[in-house]
């Protein structure tokens, strides 16, 4: 049994990954208009607890899309 190095193991890990590190390269696709708005509503859930009517709440989530 030899000792592994940091360089071995980030070679492991790029192995397994291989796949999905060469989708990341030739496909331009992202998520990250999506997760911003998952933030934002995380957020204004955070700002705006206590809603005496959901539909306030889901009428200002909309509002945030746009």
């Amino acid at each position: 049994q030899r000792n592994r190095t940091s360089m071995d193991t980030v070679m492991n890990t790029f192995r397994k990954n291989r796949q999905a590190i060469l989708n990341a390269c030739c496909y331009h696709n992202s998520n990250g208009p999506l997760e911003g708005i998952n933030r934002k509503i995380k957020t204004l859930k955070r700002n705006c607890y206590g809603f005496r009517n959901l539909n306030n709440f889901f009428n200002r989530i909309s509002l945030i899309q746009k």
